[in-house]
């Protein structure tokens, strides 16, 4: 992109406990670039400050003039005693960064200095509700559904209007607006323990061996080198290394002739998996939409193309990625995977 013209910038974070997504978008609203910072952070979260004073410095040497907008959800890491202390320590780590920055809330955005105590709870984990917000100016009936490396989040837009009850994970879980199971980091024993195959029972061990990720490489839903977070075991994401790390789970060891084992228990877990998606999908739709008429289902997230294909399965009306961009955007599909930072950068226009 040529930068000659440009004055001024924007980059929109979306701080993660496993990784750190950004967006930079410019003063005439093209996008510059986008990534995923792979950031343990629970082990680096001292390191914050330094990260994003080293993006921000990619383009001071443009000279140009950057504004940082941030949502997170990295709070919950069990290196903070609490929430709250989660989202203080990150706003301090944003401040000592020394870039001008913005921090999401519920009401909208706050410099960091002026956030009171009062205001954290609706700080941390509203990563989804800024998407909500951002959708709610463009759709009137939907359901979007944000299928990403840890959870599922249902976002129900009607008449305009967010629908969500969730002030927290907690209520999230209890409202069905939230959903602990991701296409890549969830463990495969998380919604199935025991497969029946030829006759013979097929018990998962509940160890941390595989990963959904194993299952979609293997059954091809998605492809190694989108996948951006950690292997179980440390090695690289491929077919071969998959299907060792599933045979691991199931107590043996991986030979060519059990391939075709593999690949049934693969799909029995899949199964599971999207049942329970889908089964989320119809309860916010017999809830909100009970006529089906008019509403459609958004897939965004790492594993928006499963819900494209639970949707058809479904035959629920469906909006792609690229429909819910403002512009025409070169490879715009992977930007369903960092949605919330590029979120950031569009709500402050």
């Amino acid at each position: 992109m040529q930068y000659k013209n440009l004055k001024k910038i924007s980059i929109g974070w979306d701080i993660g406990g496993a990784h750190i997504k950004y967006c930079v978008d410019s003063d005439d609203s093209k996008l510059i670039w986008y990534d995923i910072l792979a950031f343990d952070f629970w082990r680096d979260y001292k390191k914050l400050k330094n990260l994003i004073k080293k993006v921000n410095s990619l383009y001071k040497k443009k000279k140009f003039a950057i504004n940082n907008y941030f949502t997170m959800s990295a709070e919950m890491c069990d290196c903070f005693d609490t929430r709250d202390f989660g989202v203080k320590f990150i706003i301090q780590q944003i401040i000592e960064s020394r870039c001008t920055s913005y921090i999401f809330t519920r009401d909208g955005f706050i410099k960091p200095k002026s956030i009171t105590k009062s205001i954290l709870r609706n700080i941390g984990s509203y990563n989804w509700y800024s998407t909500a917000l951002y959708l709610s100016n463009r759709y009137t009936d939907i359901i979007a559904i944000d299928y990403g490396s840890t959870t599922c989040d249902f976002i129900i837009i009607k008449n305009g209007n967010i629908q969500n009850k969730r002030t927290s994970d907690l209520s999230g879980l209890q409202t069905n607006e939230l959903l602990y199971s991701g296409c890549t980091r969830t463990p495969i024993y998380s919604n199935i323990n025991k497969i029946n195959y030829n006759g013979k029972l097929y018990k998962i061990i509940p160890e941390q061996f595989s990963l959904m990720s194993d299952i979609h490489i293997i059954l091809g839903a998605l492809k190694a080198k989108d996948i951006y977070s950690k292997t179980a075991d440390g090695t690289l994401n491929n077919k071969i290394n998959a299907f060792k790390r599933v045979s691991r789970s199931f107590g043996f060891d991986y030979s060519k002739n059990k391939i075709n084992l593999i690949k049934y228990l693969a799909s029995q877990i899949y199964n599971s998996q999207t049942e329970l998606i889908k089964s989320h999908i119809i309860y916010h739709m017999n809830k909100y939409f009970p006529d089906k008429k008019n509403v459609k289902i958004i897939g965004l997230g790492l594993g928006h193309e499963i819900i494209s294909n639970i949707s058809s399965k479904e035959k629920l009306a469906y909006l792609g990625i690229n429909d819910t961009l403002e512009s025409e955007i070169n490879g715009g599909a992977a930007l369903a995977k960092i949605y919330p930072s590029y979120v950031m950068c569009r709500l402050n226009k």
